[in-house]
């Protein structure tokens, strides 16, 4: 992988920069995308933004956890990391290993890859700012369903950081700290440092090797260096490395006990990431200017796990990839609220992806070859490649009295390869090796209208298009390649305020029509790909609403109802129409309520309910491969005092339900839902 001319383009941007002089200046605050955070009318689609107290107070250490508080949001899990997981907002996902992601992850301007690879929890964030629906022409990744947008916190003048530790059963054990501040008495230098642990015995009991296969370790460290270079230059590096020990994925059989297996595997799974970014902003009164440079590597070495779940020896997999990405996003955008605002910019990315599977088998032999069973293995190399190019940008038109119009538009060339070798149940399989490129035009429009001062009515419309691309576990080349999947985003909201702004409400419905919708699953023997149902559609409805009911006492809650259906669709294997189906992975309803008191002594409380409805995890809508829906019930009382001491008692899942967050059909298993966890927290700001 090329890192030169990223670094070249940087560098001559730096050089730009430097030609200021250096003052003693505040630090250049990330922009907000469409204005204040804080004016509640001020973003005219549908999105949903949390403070880092709020993630304190919630106990919510990962997006996915997040996604729980978030209508038509959500992501499976499989204990593991982000690794096979599914991201689904308004019905729009990613498949497990192959397609391009649907949701796009953004930490402090740096894009973090496919969802595979997200390691890193959350930590020292400022707010994160989750976007419903495809904002491709306002950042450089295309994102084809939503943005979760990380903002983390940045140094003042003073010296400060935080400290907390916490414990629960399963000898649950976590530490989170971090420090920043100024490294020079003008102010110009400033840093940001900080790592996490956690640590927990496992779930699961495998009863035949006596342990607890899931078992995990996490370490995890970032930190920035912040140099003001003059009042409208700043430039920051940052670094991150995350290591995940993480046992064998909280897969088990679905016709037993969801926390017993009888396997004769141990299993693991370990993952190591590493993040390097470069940005560089310029902020005037004219124009505003963003240059991220960035570089990650994530590998998985290896993914060690049983095929059958019990004691018969020799059915095994292992897994190893890494991947390679680097990217170059500018940004330019209009200073200050005018008649005309804009924004605009382009983005390159590079990834590539080398992995290798070995796949073991106990199978049966002929009578003419003297019956009995033999060991038989599969084998496969292969390397994914993909370059990004993109233009992108916005305007918005403020002439008219309380009006705003929208318009946007995105230009995307997509360069996509596979390179594969591969030794079969049979021998040797034929080499593939395939290029596609993927040429695709975005557009996007919009209206909004205050109706008063309390009223906004938003209506957006557009394209958005998820890049076709390769399946690397299928022997035959003539089905490795799959299409692009394309849809038409509608939505329409009213956002409002009620007593005096005690009562914030969200409303928003939403209609998509989709071609090639792309779905990944088991074919024949070993062979597993990505297919395209010809034509699908999702719709449906969100709500929000945020109330104080008296000081101190905030009732919040969300409701999102989705209905994503394969209209026109066939079995490629049977021929059997599958039109009408429920798309996989995504829930038909998601709930959540909570209500969170906070006195002025310090005390504080929240309870917190959360519901997820039926979710399907196959295209062929297989009853065993169902969840009927759940809910949970969350909860913590503590005290935090003036100096900033924190002291906590929480519990998740309080009821112990029993549910599956993923299932996997082809190995007839499920990943079942965290037990019951109570615990205690401490924790000091300073």
């Amino acid at each position: 992988m090329n890192f030169k001319p990223l670094l070249l383009i940087s560098t001559l941007t730096y050089f730009l920069a430097f030609t200021a002089n250096a003052q003693n200046t505040p630090q250049l605050e990330q922009s907000d995308i469409y204005g204040d955070l804080s004016d509640y009318l001020s973003w005219p689609m549908s999105a949903t933004a949390f403070s880092g107290t709020d993630l304190s107070v919630m106990n919510r250490f990962s997006d996915r956890e997040l996604a729980d508080l978030i209508p038509s949001y959500s992501k499976t899990d499989t204990g593991i990391g982000s690794f096979g997981d599914v991201s689904s907002m308004r019905g729009l996902t990613n498949t497990p290993f192959f397609s391009s992601p649907s949701v796009i992850q953004y930490v402090d301007d740096v894009p973090s890859g496919n969802i595979f690879s997200h390691t890193a929890p959350l930590h020292a964030v400022d707010r994160v700012e989750i976007l419903r629906g495809a904002q491709s022409t306002l950042f450089g990744v295309n994102s084809y369903a939503g943005v979760v947008n990380i903002v983390s916190k940045r140094p003042s003048n003073e010296l400060e950081g935080s400290i907390s530790s916490s414990y629960a059963n399963y000898d649950t054990k976590s530490f989170d700290s971090y420090i920043m501040g100024p490294l020079n008495d003008d102010n110009s230098l400033s840093f940001r440092l900080g790592g996490q642990y956690f640590e927990r015995d496992g779930y699961l009991t495998n009863s035949l090797l006596g342990i607890s296969p899931d078992n995990q370790e996490h370490i995890s460290g970032a930190g920035s260096i912040y140099w003001n270079l003059s009042e409208n230059w700043e430039i920051s590096l940052s670094a991150s490395h995350d290591n995940y020990d993480d046992g064998i994925a909280r897969l088990t059989p679905l016709s037993s006990d969801p926390f017993t297996l009888n396997s004769d595997v141990r299993g693991s799974s370990k993952q190591n990431a590493q993040s390097q970014s470069l940005r560089m902003s310029y902020e005037s009164d004219e124009l505003n200017f963003l240059s991220v440079t960035s570089r990650r590597n994530w590998e998985i070495s290896p993914y060690h796990f049983d095929l059958d779940f019990g004691p018969n020896p020799g059915n095994e997999s292992k897994i190893y990839q890494e991947q390679d990405s680097v990217s170059q996003e500018f940004r330019f955008s209009s200073a200050n609220n005018t008649t005309l605002e804009w924004t605009g910019g382009a983005y390159f990315g590079e990834t590539e992806l080398d992995g290798n599977t070995k796949r073991n088998f106990i199978i049966p032999l002929p009578p003419q070859f003297g019956g009995g069973f033999a060991p038989v293995s599969t084998t496969t190399d292969y390397i994914l490649s993909e370059n990004a190019y993109a233009l992108f940008g916005q305007i918005t038109y403020n002439g008219i009295e309380r009006t705003g119009m929208h318009l946007g538009l995105r230009l995307d060339q997509v360069e996509k390869s596979i390179h594969r070798n591969a030794f079969g149940l049979a021998g040797p399989v034929p080499l593939i090796n395939l290029e596609n490129d993927y040429s695709f035009v975005s557009p996007r429009a919009g209206i909004d209208f205050e109706l008063n001062d309390s009223s906004l009515v938003y209506v957006n419309t557009g394209i958005s298009t998820k890049p076709g691309g390769f399946s690397a576990f299928i022997d035959n080349p003539q089905s490795a390649a799959f299409d692009e999947e394309e849809s038409w985003n509608n939505e329409i909201g009213l956002k409002k305020k009620w007593l005096d702004g005690n009562l914030k409400t969200n409303i928003a419905l939403f209609h998509n029509d989709i071609d090639n919708y792309q779905i990944e699953r088991s074919l024949v023997a070993t062979d597993y790909a990505v297919l395209n149902a010809e034509e699908a559609k999702s719709y449906g409805v969100e709500i929000e609403f945020s109330a104080e009911l008296f000081d101190g006492l905030t009732l919040q809650g969300s409701l999102g109802k989705v209905n994503t259906e394969l209209t026109k669709y066939t079995d490629p294997l049977t021929g059997a129409d599958l039109s009408g189906n429920k798309a996989p992975f995504v829930p038909e309803l998601d709930a959540s309520l909570s209500a969170t008191y906070q006195h002025e002594t310090g005390l504080f409380a929240r309870v917190e309910l959360v519901h997820k409805g039926e979710i399907f995890f196959d295209d062929r809508n297989v009853g065993t491969f169902v969840e009927d829906g759940f809910t949970i019930l969350n909860a913590a009382v503590g005290y935090k005092a003036n100096s900033g001491l924190e002291l906590s008692v929480f519990g998740t899942n309080l009821t112990d339900e029993v549910f599956y967050l993923n299932m996997t059909p082809d190995l007839n298993a499920g990943t079942v839902g965290a037990p019951q966890l109570v615990g205690v927290k401490v924790k000091w700001d300073y």
